[in-house]
Formats: C-alpha cells, sequence, structure tokens
C-alpha cells in the first residue's frame, strides 16, 4: 500500500495535565446552577452560587432568563453555609417549585434538585471544579459557531425575540445589522475552501471585537453575519456598522502566506422605526443589505 496524505488542516494536540484521585479527593465543592430546558438563549448556561443568587428576567439579576413566564424578580438561592443553600420565591406569578414541591417562603436545596420556574428548568448541584468546568465546556459547545466563535444562530434567534419584547416594554430603541462578505466566491474558486473557510473566521473575530455587550451578534449562515444593538439609535448603529466594514477593509486575513482581502456590505434597520416586530425588523435590514450591495458593495446602507 502507498503512504497515506493525512490533512493535518483541522488537526489539533491537546496536552492533558495527570490529575491525582486524592486531588479530586480534596478538592473543594461548589454549588452551581444549571439550565437543563427553557429558552434556547438560556439552555445549558451554568453560575456558581456563592453568597447568594437571584434569577428573573430583570437584566440586573444575577441569573437573567428569557422565559416569558419568569417574574421580573423571580427567585433567590442564599447561602446557609458552605455546603447549605435555600431557594426563596420572590412573590413571583407562576410561583417557584422544587422537584413539585411549592417553595413558597424557602426551601433548603440538595445535590440534584430540580427548580422550576415558569418552563425553566434549573438544576442545583454540589460538585468540584472538574465537573463545573466540564459544564461550562458543554454550554459552550452548543451556544457557539464553531467556526467563528459567535453565538450559535438558535440562542441568536431566541435573544432576538426577547429583545423585541423588551424594547417594545420598555420603548427603547433596537437595531439590526445584517452583514453579507463580498468577494467570498473568489476567494474559494482561486484558492479553495479551506481558505474561504479563514477568510469567514477572521470577519467573525473582527465582528465579536466590534459588537459589544449588551450587543450581540452570530454566523446568519454561510458568509452572512447579523447583529443587534439594544437601545442604540440609528446614527450610533451607522457608526458601528462603519466600524466593522472598516476593519474588515483594512484587514489582511493571510493564511499560508497568502493575503486576501474581502469586504463586506451591511444593511442596518431600526426598532420601531423601521418595523415592530422581528420578522419585518430583520427583512428591513436584509432590504438595506441589497441597497449597499447595489451601492457598489463595501457600503452600509439604511
Amino acid at each position: 500500500m502507498g503512504d497515506k496524505k493525512i490533512n493535518r488542516e483541522h488537526t489539533q494536540t491537546i496536552e492533558l495535565s495527570a490529575v491525582r484521585p486524592e486531588e479530586l479527593a480534596n478538592s473543594d465543592r461548589k454549588a452551581f446552577l444549571t439550565i437543563i430546558r427553557g429558552a434556547d438563549a438560556d439552555l445549558g448556561r451554568s453560575l456558581v452560587v456563592e453568597d447568594e443568587v437571584t434569577i428573573g428576567r430583570d437584566p440586573d439579576c444575577d441569573l437573567p432568563l428569557h422565559d416569558h413566564g419568569i417574574s421580573w424578580a423571580h427567585a433567590r438561592i442564599r447561602s446557609l453555609d458552605s455546603e447549605r443553600f435555600r431557594v426563596e420565591d420572590l412573590g413571583s406569578t407562576n410561583g417557584t417549585r422544587v422537584n413539585g414541591h411549592v417553595v413558597g417562603s424557602g426551601r433548603e436545596l440538595k445535590n440534584g434538585d430540580r427548580i422550576f420556574t415558569s418552563k425553566t428548568v434549573l438544576r442545583f448541584s454540589l460538585a468540584d471544579e472538574m465537573e463545573f468546568g466540564f459544564q461550562q465546556q458543554v454550554a459552550q459547545l452548543v451556544s457557539t459557531d464553531p467556526l467563528t466563535g459567535l453565538e450559535a444562530k438558535r440562542v441568536f434567534d431566541d435573544a432576538m425575540d426577547r429583545a423585541v419584547e423588551t424594547a417594545g416594554i420598555s420603548k427603547i430603541s433596537l437595531a439590526v445589522l445584517m452583514m453579507d462578505m463580498d468577494g467570498l466566491k473568489a476567494v474559494n474558486d482561486s484558492h479553495g475552501h479551506l481558505f474561504g473557510a479563514h477568510c469567514i473566521q477572521c470577519v467573525g473575530k473582527i465582528i465579536g471585537e466590534q459588537v459589544r455587550s449588551p450587543g450581540r451578534s452570530c454566523r446568519f449562515g454561510g458568509d452572512e453575519f447579523t447583529a443587534m444593538l439594544p437601545g442604540v439609535s440609528q446614527k450610533t448603529a451607522i457608526l458601528v456598522a462603519e466600524g466593522i466594514r472598516k476593519a474588515v477593509d483594512e484587514a489582511d486575513m493571510r493564511k499560508d502566506g497568502i493575503s486576501m482581502h474581502p469586504t463586506i456590505s451591511i444593511g442596518v434597520a431600526v426598532f420601531p422605526r423601521d418595523a415592530e416586530n422581528v420578522l419585518d425588523l430583520v427583512a428591513a435590514a436584509d432590504q438595506a443589505l441589497y441597497r449597499a450591495k447595489a451601492k457598489g458593495k463595501n457600503q452600509v446602507s439604511l
């Protein structure tokens, strides 16, 4: 048999540190919550419980949730000592239950208990740092796009629904950017799809750096991206879009000594000026993107 060629493009060497059993035995246990059922934007998230954790739809809660049935301030978990914790309902509309039992003024939690808050279910766990790290890694894998590291589309879509709802209730603006790379086909045709994927990865990183919290961004599909900017005016949204466009235009996406310079076109729409529901808002941003392409690409358009 002839020698086999191995494509090492995506291979990775992982270095594992040896873990001694006695280290695990002496490892302090931590209390943490994991969301095991609920909105896509929340699913899989974990949080360490230290002195006190508040749960609710209020963005200022320690664990803010996207579930429509959750009250603004829904429940609280307090530490009694290093391994004893108590959950209390905060007068929520739909109540808080632990394993089917109504919490009321309070209930002490045990390892593995499930806390029900409307449609969201949280698992309370007492575990060492290794298990908590594992839970965080799993949450990261299911909630991000593997190529760009941006949010997974299903997570972003769910968060966008909630953001539009919140914008309507709070009477604040919400900007949406629809983005499409220019010139990627030429890169694929000239150098192959691995080079095209490298460019998509670079652009995703740029967008992630430019869209700062509380803004969110995701890979919409292929070489298309989208972002939302809560509380941002049309003028500021255009500035953010221009920052992305300029950063992509100036980036040298070099790979294996080959320099590539794809650009990006961006359409901007703002709630409630351009639309008052999610579908129409995305459609308005999409139409603005078509106008940016029609103007010659590498443009930002309303």
